[in-house]
């Protein structure tokens, strides 16, 4: 028959016992953080075990002539620490990072599609077709956006880089063959808009860019 083990007992803080070994300065400091945590209607049992985990810490920084102020800080900073800390953000999905950059090179491509045209002399039709810059700016931010996650990933989750060579490679190849295809598009479906208008676009979609990016907090894209 087995033997049943006994149950081991947590070793057990005395918060009084300890309290009474601070020094005033110590005490004083804990004075203020016991009616913080009131004022922050924290239970008796949370504040019990906050105790439990500081006042062993205190005690050792003050045998070292370390009060609690240089451990911890103001009573504000270490309360904001333990009750109001930040929570972590939320890491942006590839598809929202993707539609980023690519709205970033489509407003690139359409001011300096736009603006090369203005100042021209040389004829309309050599400026690009918005069919052919709106596929070509999808595709780059596609393209640039693996690079980039892959950097912005820890190490140890990494894929072997030369997956990331071989789809960044692969996506390269399909961004100039789209680029091609975008050539041979008719001009009904391919129209070339004047330059003012291309200019207005990109000015609009820099607005719409912004909203986009903060209403859902997009991060690690070109410029941030």
């Amino acid at each position: 028959m087995a033997k049943t083990e006994p149950a081991v007992e947590t070793e057990q803080v005395d918060v009084d016992a300890l309290s009474k070994q601070l020094s005033k300065k110590n005490a004083d400091y804990l004075f203020k953080f016991k009616r913080a945590l009131k004022e922050e209607n924290v239970s008796d049992e949370k504040q019990a075990e906050m105790l439990a985990e500081m006042l062993p810490e205190m005690l050792e920084a003050q045998h070292k002539g370390q009060p609690a102020t240089q451990i911890y800080g103001p009573v504000s900073t270490k309360i904001n620490q333990l009750l109001h800390a930040p929570k972590a953000p939320v890491k942006t999905s590839l598809q929202l990072q993707m539609l980023d950059n690519a709205l970033i090179f489509l407003i690139m491509y359409l001011a300096f599609n736009g603006i090369a045209a203005q100042f021209s002399s040389k004829n309309s039709n050599a400026m690009i077709g918005i069919t052919s810059i709106v596929i070509t700016a999808a595709m780059a931010g596609v393209i640039m956006t693996y690079p980039m996650r892959y950097t912005q990933m820890p190490k140890e989750q990494r894929p072997p880089f030369w997956k990331m060579a071989l789809i960044v490679v692969g996506l390269t190849l399909a961004f100039v063959a789209a680029y091609g295809v975008t050539i041979l598009i008719p001009g009904f479906m391919n129209p070339v808009l004047p330059a003012w208008i291309q200019i207005v676009i990109a000015a609009l979609l820099i607005v719409v860019r912004i909203y986009i990016k903060r209403r859902y907090k997009i991060t690690g894209t070109f410029f941030g």
